[in-house]
């Protein structure tokens, strides 16, 4: 008796291996299309004190690598920061950070976050927070430096590697803060450059 297996036996043998292309080929678009473009790579530091290693790809198409030592000096709500304060219903938390690198490594243009314990993320932008003074006409958000004003070390602009007038120093320390809704008590720092790595850090206990 022909049987609707008998008749399909042959596209159901092909069945197998085409699904295996398709997982295949869906693992290769996650590996080299979406995570590189993603921050989909954690370094946890278990505690207030990591280091973040990674190759990145510069503007100048040459592959280079980073290396820096972060530390979480405090993780505090303050009611200003500079000109800063944090919009009604919120609360600014300023984070202190030192950070550790060879001065020939490009590290201007972090990216600093305050993530909640739901797993929410503040970024330490413009976002919730406005000016400490209300009178103010020239008001603009405070810019977190992820370098020393003078001292920033080597960067890049466009595809040409701008040397650093001064060096800079082994170590130094940045300040950030970002606007969180009142009764929210944060507890994790993050740090990253160049996507997909970023490192994650807790706060020193209080």
């Amino acid at each position: 008796m022909d049987t609707w297996w008998r008749r399909n036996r042959f596209w159901l043998a092909l069945l197998l291996p085409m699904l295996a292309l398709a997982i295949a080929a869906s693992s290769f678009r996650l590996v080299t299309l979406y995570r590189p473009w993603q921050w989909s790579e954690r370094i946890v530091a278990g505690g207030p004190t990591g280091t973040l290693r990674q190759e990145f790809l510069g503007t100048d198409d040459l592959r280079r690598d980073r290396e820096v030592t972060v530390t979480v000096d405090a993780l505090a709500p303050v009611p200003a920061l500079g000109q800063d304060a944090a919009a009604p219903g919120a609360t600014l938390w300023r984070v202190d950070l030192t950070l550790e690198a060879d001065p020939d490594q490009i590290l201007d243009g972090c990216t600093v976050e305050i993530v909640g314990p739901d797993g929410t993320r503040y970024a330490t932008n413009e976002a919730g927070k406005v000016p400490a003074d209300a009178q103010d006409p020239y008001w603009r958000a405070t810019r977190a430096l992820c370098v020393p004003e003078g001292a920033p070390g080597p960067t890049l602009f466009l595809d040409e590697l701008i040397p650093s007038e001064r060096p800079r120093p082994a170590t130094w320390s940045m300040v950030a803060a970002a606007a969180i809704p009142d009764g929210v008590t944060p507890s994790v720092v993050r740090i990253m450059w160049d996507r997909p790595t970023y490192l994650e850090l807790d706060a020193p206990a209080s």
